[in-house]
């Protein structure tokens, strides 16, 4: 299926690890043109390196999107690379577990200006780019910690539940300026941060060595490039009638009636 992304202006927030970088390349490879933005300049000049050889063009920006004036940077920075921005991928950040009684008003802040007001910020700097290109979209990655709430992950869960609202919200401003809006909440996807995790669950219990097979109906954890596979259609004109979604891929693992 042509997804008939080549030669569209992607950002794509949290570009160089994980999810990010599995969208960026395979924004790249669909022809897309990419400003890929994340903290550390090594791992985007890891991402450059495995960068397609054919497809679109790559630009990379170390930036901390916990700074508002960094987001403005980095939209600008697509506008000036491509000429305009179509697509924005909010994918930056992710919070820490822990138990309620010790993590203190700081942890929330931090965790909470990276996750839920670096993808308000960076919508905001976007949405007018991308107005006045004549429209586009705009894909928040988010997370099924907002449907599946836990006692040790309530900093990112709540985060998540405010995002999977500003989705919807955003998606009734974004309509009145051409912008489509969309959310996509991934379950446990096979990333660095997972693997961490399970290494945690080894330490404690050795007989965790079957976790990733039970933490999903179906008996894995998902793929970073499924994930991206996903978010590539959303963004794509073959989603063009997908607007106000928040879209679940993880396995069966949210068995609620929403999501």
């Amino acid at each position: 299926m042509n997804l008939e992304l080549k030669g569209k202006a992607v950002i794509v927030t949290g570009g160089s690890k994980g999810i990010g970088r599995a969208i960026a390349l395979g924004m790249l490879a669909e022809g897309a043109d990419v400003l890929a933005c994340a903290r550390g300049a090594e791992a985007l000049a890891a991402l450059a390196a495995g960068a397609p050889k054919s497809g679109g063009r790559l630009e990379t920006v170390a930036a901390d999107l916990t700074d508002a004036g960094a987001i403005e940077l980095v939209a600008a920075r697509c506008a000036q690379a491509f000429g305009r921005v179509d697509i924005l991928v909010n994918n930056a950040g992710s919070a820490r577990t822990g138990e309620f009684l010790e993590l203190d008003d700081q942890a929330w802040l931090d965790d909470w200006r990276l996750k839920f007001f670096g993808y308000v910020r960076m919508a905001r700097s976007a949405i007018p780019l991308m107005e006045r290109g004549g429209g586009g979209v705009i894909v928040n990655i988010i997370g099924a910690a907002a449907l599946n709430p836990r006692r040790t992950y309530m900093v990112g869960g709540a985060a998540n539940a405010a995002l999977n609202h500003f989705t919807k919200a955003l998606a009734d401003e974004g309509a009145r300026r051409g912008v489509r809006v969309v959310g996509v909440n991934p379950g446990p996807i096979m990333t660095e941060r997972l693997l961490k995790m399970r290494a945690g669950l080894l330490g404690a219990n050795p007989g965790a060595s079957d976790a990733f097979s039970r933490m999903t109906p179906l008996g894995r954890a998902g793929t970073p490039e499924e994930v991206a596979d996903l978010t590539m259609f959303l963004a794509s004109p073959r989603a063009a009638f997908i607007h106000g979604a928040n879209i679940t891929i993880d396995g069966g693992y949210t068995q609620g009636l929403m999501g």
